[in-house]
Parts: C-alpha cells; structure tokens; sequence
C-alpha cells in the first residue's frame, strides 16, 4: 500500500480496538462507514467489504471513499475482480474525486496481482509528477523482479522500454540467469543508455557469474554417526551425486546452475529456519525436502514467494494440493494407475478387464484408480476382488475361480511372489495370449522366470524405468563409476535426469516456466524414456506430477517401451 493512505489508516488505529459487527441493526452512513475503515484496519477484510458495500452506490455522499476502501479490502483478500470491478466504478460514475490518484495506484496493483503487467505500468505512468510517483516506482520494482517469464518481460521491454525501472531490472536479470552470447549488444545499449555500472553489467566477472541457483534440501543426516547413518542415506548421497553430474553435463552445454546445499531431515523446525535465510529469497529454484511434514512447510513458502520446488521423490500428489509452484519429479501413484488403464483401454479388446489387488494401501489406491480410468474410459470390469497374499489357499482359490471368457486383459496389482505366481501359471494354462497388466517389480520375482514372462502377454509398469543398454546410460554409468568409485542406483538416475530436466528448463523460460511447462507436453529424456506434466486425456491441463509412466514388455528376453514418448 502507498505511503499515503497507509497514514489515513494509521489514524483509524485507535478505533480498531473496538470490537464492530459487520451489520448493524440501524446505524446512520458514517457509523457504517467508519466501521468499515476499522474492520479494514483489523484485518476483517470480508467483513469490511459487506460493511462498505451498501455506501458504494452513486447516491451516497460516501461512495467514493467506501468504494476505495471495499476495492482495498478485497485486494487484501485476494480477491482481486471485485477490486477491479469496484474500481472502474469508481473511476467511471466519480472521475472528479480528490483522491483518485490512489485509485490509480490501486488499480496498477490490482492489475500486477492479475499478471496484466502492461496495463499496470500503463496506469503508473499517469503518477509521473505527482506525489505518488516514488510510490509507483516502488511498486513496478516488486512487481517486475518477480516476473521471471523472459518472453513475457521483453514484451514489456518493446512498449516500456525507455522506462529505466524497466530497464534496469531487465538488466539484472540478464546477468542474474538470462544472458546468452546474442544478448551482449542489448545489455551494452542499456548500460549506455540509462547510465548504468558497467562493471556490474559487462564486466567479465559479471557475464562468468551468470547463472541460475538452486537449493537443494536434502536429509543428508551429517550431524549424525557417521557410521550408523551411512547406509540409511546413501540414497540421498547417490541422488546429490546424480544431479552433480547433471550440473557438469549443463555447464558444458553453457548452462550454469549454482548449488547451494543444505541438510535438511523430517525436522520442519530446521526447514523453516533454512527457509528463513536471506538468500533463500533469491533462489530460482528449491529441490527437496523430501519428507512429507517439511514439504508442506516447502509449499507454502514456494506459494508466498512465488518460487518453484520440485519434490524428488515422493509419489503422493497431494504434497502439491493448493500450490501452482510445487510439482513432483515422480508420477504420482494415481498417474500411474491412470495412464497404465488408458494404455490397456486403447491397446487391448474387448474393452473389459479383471482386476485383483492386494489389501496394502498402495495396492487399493493404484487399483482403485486404474478401475475408475477403464471405466471413464468407456470399459467394463467384470472382477474387482482384493487378494490376501498371506493367505495362500484363498488367493490360489481366488485365481482358479477366475472366468476368462470374453475378458480384454487381466490387471494384478500386487508385488508379491504368490500373487505373480497364481496369475502367470493361470494364464499359461487358460490364457496365454491374454494381456496381463502387473507391477515392474515381477522381473525380480525368482519364482516366475524371466522365460515365462516373455511367453505370456505381460505389461509392466516402470514409472522409474532407465534403459541400461541405451548410449546415454552407458556413458552416465562410466562417468558416475569413474567419479564415486561405485555404479550408480536408480537414485542417481533420478538425480540427474531431474536435475538436467529443469535445468534445461530454467535455461529456456527462466524460473516461472510453469506456463511454458504446460505447453511443452511429454519429452524423451537423456535417461529417462519421457517426462512431462501434462496429459492430453485431461486436455493437456498442467499437472502437478510426471505424467509420462513407461509401459513395459520383454520381447526375445529385451525389456522395450511399448508407449514411447513422441
């Protein structure tokens, strides 16, 4: 808020301390609208706009002031198309008000709160010379450093670019992560034109520094025994080292990412105070925490400060539930069960299927969506039965009862030796050439030989599947192998392909590339056979999670990916 009005408000201080009801029985306009400026003062935003509202009609003495400070109210209640609208009220049936130039300036806040930053800047020129106008200045700096879209700033750059704000943060932004070789003889016309450092701006140091940093928060558990902790975090160690790897392969494409490393574990009080350091503020991107009570401390932050964090490894969406800037590296298990039924929907007939899942929550859930998608789809489920592994006569029964006539394909969501058993020496004897749907972690199953599932028809789900035998893998492996004295887990495949994904990513459309991500749809990766956040059945709306699950068949004992990313 301007300096000006923060001192109308300053002077209702006294007032606040009363307690006031949103309606009064019979109260004449200035009772009401000084019970409305004191909600405001309070903080009661919904209550204060309920209170002024009546007042904003054009037959009211107080119309112009009740309506400013309904306008403000709902800014502060985010909700700012009231704002807006009470706003061109005002402007439109009061032109002549005396305090129309804070209007203005709200109206240019409510408008940078909409992303409609040209025609917020546009309302600021009209404060050039007046009492607001260091005020406005002010307020396209807070603005402008948080836009971090480049093609959206240059567009701003083209109308305002004569505008030294303007400039000067473009600037910045340029040797803040931006600059490439092309930009050069731009940033040398800025430094000339507006009089800006040139040895902040072109220095060789400056252009070197370039980058973009990230934090990475990750339980690396180092103020604990070395010797006890060891193994329980080498999944983490071998993640960091992964994305190590990927900071090398980007630096030689001319992409500089910045690491700055904390260790972090399931204590959110050590998050929150990490959270808190000043140069958090000034990150481009936060990787981690990966636990679920200190992720949720990371979503609100990433919300209020308007910075994207990526969750390495859960598989739980809900960790980004109300936040637009937190997304997962991992497919969630509903994305898994969902793109696996869409994938069997459009591949096998007729369109029905049998289904057995294991009682384990995991189990349930993935069987749960996997039936809803079949049958949104157009399916139909002829056999949803949970199994009970323990209990090895009732699932052997379970699967001898099983009729298979007429039956698309068969889905058994269970990891377990005795589910994978009963399912393949069924098939093998009824229905071989029945496609059966089944988790990746059957291939490590002893008990079922690799022979038998390449006879049969079986699909596997392998959301994290890395293809060993490709170029790519192979020359990760001899780097990771040379490097770190040891072969790299599927936890380092994961840190590198993550961390070379976005990346690749910030390089491109700079820290907000949540937009562009919507548009950029799946795309193989250097190890991974796809990522990507959208999904075109949910007409390529951007999603939290990757939506790419790779879809598994052996053919002549060789695992190959039956829906490869475009």
């Amino acid at each position: 808020m301007n300096r000006s009005f923060c001192k109308k408000l300053a002077g209702l201080a006294l007032l606040s301390a009363l307690t006031l009801p949103a309606q009064a029985q019979t109260q004449d306009p200035a009772t009401t609208y000084n019970n409305g400026k004191v909600l405001l003062q309070q903080q009661r935003y919904d209550l204060a706009m309920a209170e002024l509202m009546p007042l904003t009609t054009q037959s009211s003495n107080y119309a112009p002031e009740a309506s400013y400070f309904y306008a403000l109210a709902a800014l502060k209640s985010g909700k700012t198309e009231e704002a807006y609208q009470m706003l061109l009220q005002l402007q439109n049936q009061h032109p002549d008000w005396e305090g129309m130039a804070d209007a203005d300036y709200l109206l240019a806040n409510v408008l940078f709160e909409q992303n409609e930053h040209e025609r917020a800047l546009s309302k600021l020129q009209e404060l050039q010379g007046s009492s607001l106008a260091q005020d406005a200045e002010g307020l396209k700096r807070y603005y402008l450093n948080r836009l971090n879209d480049r093609a959206k700033y240059e567009t701003l750059m083209r109308r305002f670019g004569s505008d030294k704000t303007v400039a000067r943060i473009y600037a910045d932004k340029l040797i803040g992560g931006w600059y490439r070789p092309q930009d050069r003889r731009i940033l040398e016309s800025l430094v000339q034109e507006f009089k800006l450092d040139r040895n902040r701006y072109l220095s060789k140091d400056a252009l070197n520094r370039q980058g973009f940093d990230v934090a990475v928060l990750l339980p690396f558990q180092l103020n604990q025994n070395y010797a006890t902790t060891a193994r329980k975090s080498q999944f983490i160690t071998d993640m960091y080292a992964g994305m190590k790897l990927a900071q090398d392969s980007l630096k030689q494409q001319g992409i500089h990412l910045n690491l700055f490393t904390y260790d972090t574990g399931s204590d959110t009080v050590s998050v929150k105070q990490v959270l808190q350091q000043p140069e958090m503020q000034g990150m481009n991107l936060i990787i981690g925490p990966v636990y679920k009570t200190t992720a949720k401390v990371a979503a609100r932050y990433a919300s209020e400060h308007n910075i994207n964090v990526i969750n390495p490894l859960s598989q739980d969406v809900e960790m980004a539930a109300g936040s637009g800037n937190v997304f997962l590296f991992e497919s969630s298990v509903a994305t898994q069960a969902r793109q696996a039924a869409t994938y069997a929907y459009q591949n096998f007939s007729p369109k029905t299927a049998v289904i057995l899942y294991e009682n384990a929550k995991e189990d349930t859930t993935f069987a749960y969506h996997y039936r809803k998608q079949f049958q949104q789809l157009g399916g139909k489920v002829r056999v949803y039965k949970k199994l009970r592994p323990t209990e090895a006569t009732a699932t052997a029964a379970a699967f001898r009862e099983l009729k298979l006539e007429g039956v698309g394909h068969m889905a058994v969501f269970s990891d377990k030796m005795i589910a994978a058993v009963n399912a393949t020496s069924l098939l093998q004897g009824k229905a071989p050439e029945l496609p059966l749907i089944a988790y990746d972690k059957w291939l490590d199953i002893n008990q079922v030989t690799l022979q038998q599932l390449d006879y049969l028809q079986v699909y596997f789900i392998s959301p994290k599947y890395v293809n060993k035998l490709s170029p790519a893998s192979k020359s990760f492996r001899e780097k990771f192998t040379n490097n770190y004295n040891l072969p790299p887990s599927q936890y380092a495949y994961a840190g590198f392909e993550m961390l070379y994904y976005f990346g690749q990513l910030l390089k491109q459309y700079g820290p907000q590339f949540n937009s562009q991500l919507a548009g950029a749809g799946i795309q193989p990766g250097v190890l991974y056979s796809g990522i990507g956040y959208t999904d075109q059945n949910l007409r390529n709306q951007l999603q939290a999670d990757n939506q790419f699950v790779p879809i598994l068949k052996l053919e002549n004992l060789e695992l190959t990916v039956v829906n490869p990313a475009l």
